[in-house]
């Protein structure tokens, strides 16, 4: 038990998020030693030495070719292989549990009520290199959440979909650990939450798909690169100019759908899965301005890059 209680709970910055996230979080110290054709992803957990000299890269035999921490790329394999290397020690990918809620998904009924915030997410961990456990969506029920989050609290985190501020799940969570924050200054995710449990961070995303889109790359990205002890590298950004304005609200952080054409970009309305489907990237509005106006020349940012 804890004594606060969700409604209780502060609004913290994207950025205060973020620090508590990297705050509860630690590269996971599982390791495997996997052969190189598989090795395309994954984070080196030792250094890599050569045991063959490649003189064309000018590496001796002995030499450390790449060390640990390093994401390892296609192209790192060739050098690899030229140098007599054929097995790495890699940190196991980080475990990730997703946990759809609501009493109004039904995946046989497909259209609107299938589910679809925790698949899509599901995805995402699964490109940004975690391990990921899809369940079955779960009904609003008391008992049946708390038997779900305990389920994976064997995972390095949990990500819940389908929540908002004072519904079942936040007391449930509260109960069982410590609700950090009951939301967060970023539209349109600003009903997401923060919590630990049994020393497992949780995040606590709503079902709408921009939402979980928003907090999947701003918030539970970051985490999985911590847990997974590999660069936080930046989405690949192009310039475009605004067909028409963006109005933003001053006191939070945005993230807005643009669609983009040539050199021009036009924002979408609408929080829904056909908008952020049709979204060709993202424009990041900062906080304290009310928008950027039409003809701006803004950044906008590709979420759907390879990492």
């Amino acid at each position: 038990m804890v004594d606060s209680s969700p409604s209780d709970a502060e609004t913290l910055s994207l950025e205060a998020a973020r620090r508590e996230l990297g705050r509860l979080a630690a590269p996971v110290d599982r390791t495997d030693r996997i052969p190189l054709s598989v090795a395309v992803g994954r984070v080196l957990a030792a250094d890599a030495a050569a045991a063959t000299p490649v003189d064309s890269a000018a590496v001796a035999a002995g030499d450390t070719i790449f060390r640990a921490g390093r994401r390892i790329r296609p192209a790192d394999v060739g050098l690899l292989k030229a140098a007599g290397v054929n097995e790495l020690r890699v940190r196991q990918r980080p475990q990730v549990g997703v946990v759809p809620t609501g009493d109004e998904l039904d995946d046989a009924a497909g259209g609107d009520r299938a589910e679809t915030a925790g698949f899509t997410l599901a995805q995402y961990v699964d490109r940004w290199g975690g391990k990921v456990t899809y369940r079955n969506p779960v009904a609003d029920d008391a008992p049946a959440l708390r038997m779900a989050v305990q389920r994976d609290l064997t995972r390095d985190a949990i990500a819940v979909t389908g929540t908002e501020p004072g519904d079942t799940l936040r007391e449930v969570v509260a109960d069982l650990g410590d609700v950090l924050a009951d939301r967060i200054a970023v539209t349109p995710v600003e009903t997401a939450g923060l919590a630990v449990v049994e020393g497992r961070p949780v995040l606590l995303l709503p079902e709408s798909p921009a939402g979980v889109r928003v907090g999947a790359t701003q918030l539970l990205r970051p985490l999985v690169k911590t847990l997974a002890g590999a660069p936080l590298t930046s989405f690949p950004e192009r310039r475009a100019e605004l067909t028409r304005g963006i109005e933003t609200d001053a006191a939070r952080r945005s993230f807005v759908p643009v669609t983009v054409d040539g050199d021009e970009a036009t924002p979408l309305a609408g929080t829904d899965l056909g908008t952020v489907t049709r979204a060709d990237g993202w424009v990041s509005v900062p906080l304290e301005s009310s928008g950027p106006a039409a003809g701006t020349t803004v950044a906008v940012q590709n979420w759907d890059a390879l990492p």
